[in-house]
Parts: structure tokens; sequence; C-alpha cells
């Protein structure tokens, strides 16, 4: 996979390799971007976690066909992370799988979703519990569309980044900290646009050296899950309650959830689940939404990396290293039963 960073939108066409059709799937939210490039096939996209589904896939499936789209042809997806996951299933699956790019237009998607070849779709309640593991040929990211987001939607992409950095590295970690704590993505000074650039580009390095290592995510790689297992629950909770909570918000409060669990089993300082609550509190992000555990815990043992009576989690010691630990899902449930997230 080629990584295309701090690019002009306007060279875009340049990166397509030859091909018999491009088909791009756009968020409509951005659709206005891709104008000048109207000799493309385009599927709007009304991008939500609601539509991330396979009526939304079979649909773009539909589309593709009517459009003679064959196994030379090449798609392309423009947008946040709903779209990026959705335009990779529908890539990997079409035809038994085609060539395709993607086009993150969210700091989410430009430091994790559309990084590492994880594609997916949502089914019954659960995040991604139909998905590929299939790499693009390309992932073009240019900082540009970040000052398009709101205040909340630019700030849960900061969740992605601190986890990366939390995992691999102490220093970036608390760099990123501190840059975030003062930056307003709308107004960046000259300064401030390299230094995201470059915070970006390191994100995504990291993350692409342990998917190269493990890219079919049995060993090495889970441990990008940190605060996801929690995360996803809550926003399953959330969608199953009409509650109004973002991924990146959900991850952050997974990990200070995954640091109270971790304290628990005397893995890590009592302190540190105080200490991330501090640092997310001050990059703008919430690090509780006050839900018992025990109403998100159906969610936890149906996650991907749960088995039948065990769940997988990654559990924060201190900024640099994390450990994978199994639990059987009843002590994760008894030790949890007062917890909150």
């Amino acid at each position: 996979m080629k990584l295309y960073t701090n690019q002009d939108i306007n060279t875009l066409g340049k990166t397509i390799p030859p091909c018999s059709g491009i088909f791009a799937i756009i968020d409509n939210k951005v659709e206005d971007y891709f104008s000048a490039m109207k000799n493309w096939k385009i599927f709007p996209l009304h991008a939500s976690e609601s539509s991330k589904n396979l009526a939304t896939a079979a649909r773009i499936c539909s589309w593709l066909m009517e459009n003679k789209a064959d196994r030379d042809c090449f798609i392309i997806g423009a947008g946040g992370g709903v779209t990026t996951d959705i335009t990779g299933f529908v890539a990997s699956t079409y035809k038994r799988g085609v060539r395709f790019g993607l086009v993150p237009t969210t700091l989410l998607a430009s430091a994790d979703a559309a990084l590492g070849g994880k594609n997916g779709i949502n089914h019954l309640g659960i995040k991604n519990m139909i998905g590929t593991i299939t790499q693009p040929e390309w992932v073009f990211q240019s900082p540009a569309f970040f000052k398009t987001l709101s205040r909340r939607i630019f700030r849960e992409g900061i969740a992605e980044v601190l986890k990366t950095f939390f995992i691999f590295s102490p220093d970036l970690y608390g760099f990123a900290v501190s840059f975030f704590s003062g930056y307003d993505h709308r107004n960046p000074s000259k300064k401030e646009e390299r230094i995201l650039e470059r915070i970006i580009k390191e994100c995504a390095r990291l993350k692409m050296e342990i998917v190269r290592k493990d890219e079919k995510d049995r060993g090495e790689r889970m441990v990008l899950n940190l605060g996801h297992t929690f995360g996803h629950a809550l926003e399953n909770w959330a969608s199953e309650n009409r509650k109004n909570i973002l991924h990146g918000e959900a991850v952050a409060a997974g990990i200070v959830l995954s640091a109270k669990v971790c304290a628990a089993l005397d893995l890590c300082p009592k302190n540190l689940a105080g200490e991330l609550a501090e640092d997310f509190k001050a990059v703008g992000l919430p690090s509780s939404f006050g839900v018992r555990v025990s109403q998100i815990f159906k969610a936890i043992e149906q996650d991907k990396k749960a088995s039948s009576d065990t769940v997988t989690l990654i559990l924060p010691i201190e900024p640099g290293n994390v450990v994978r630990y199994i639990i059987p899902a009843g002590e994760l449930k008894k030790l949890c039963s007062r917890l909150i997230i």
C-alpha cells in the first residue's frame, strides 16, 4: 500500500492506475470537493453508523453492476471512517475483489479507519461484525479537509492519534497532548499546520509498521484495539438508546475504563486512569459517559475479540507499554460490576 500524505486534492487523479473505469463512493458532505472529477461515476453516500450495513453495501454493488463495473475497474472511497470502511468492504467483495483507494477526510479516518486494510459493516447492532482485511492500493491524506469539520468531529480523531502514540511512543504521546490542548483546527498557523502534518504522518507510519508484521490481526496488531472492546460496546449501547456518542469519544472512554480494569488487576498504577482522563479532558474529549459497564456487557461478550467464555483486552500499563490480557467473561463482569464508562 502506498501512502500519499499532505497532498493537494487536485493531484488525486495522478494516483489512479490504468483501469477500465473509476467509481467513487463519496460522502455527500464532501462531494463538492470532487466536482472537478465529473468523468467519474459517483455514488453519493449518506454516511452514518446506521447506514453502514448490508443493505447499503448491496445498493452500492447494484450501482456498480448497473454501471458495468468490471474486475479491472478502480473504486475510490472519500469521506470519514464509515465511508472508508464500507468502500473497502464493497471493493474487496465485489466480483471477488477489485482495486481501490481511500481518501480520508476526517482526522479519525486519517489516523485509523483508512489505514490497515480493515473493512467492515455493522450487523444486528454490533460494529464491524461482517468484514474483510484487504489493503487498498493507496491512501491519500489531505489535511485541508479538516478545516471543514466541526470541533467535535475533529476532536474525536485525536483519540485515535493519542491511542497510537500511547502504545508506541511515550514522547510523541506527551507532545501530542500538549499540541492538541491549544490547537484550533479551523484557524491554524502555518507552523501548526506543518506540525499536524507530521503528527498524521508519524501516526500512519507507526500503525502501518505493526500492520506489516501482523496484517490479519492475530498477534502483535491486536494492541491497536486499546480502548475498542469497551468503546465499541458503548457505541452499541448508545445506538440502542438513541444517545449521540462518537467513535473517538467512545474509544477515549474505553481507554480510561481499560486503565481502571488494569489497576483492579494490579497491573498498572492506580492513578493511571485519572491521568489519562486529564489528558483527554485537556484535548477536549470526554473520559466517561456515566454508563454502568453492566449495561453494555452483552455487547462486550459479542465483541469480535471475544470467544465463548473469555474476552481479550488490551490493557495500558504506562505510555509505551500495553499488554494483551485474556480474562474469563464471568471474572470481567464481576470486576466491572461497580465501574462506569
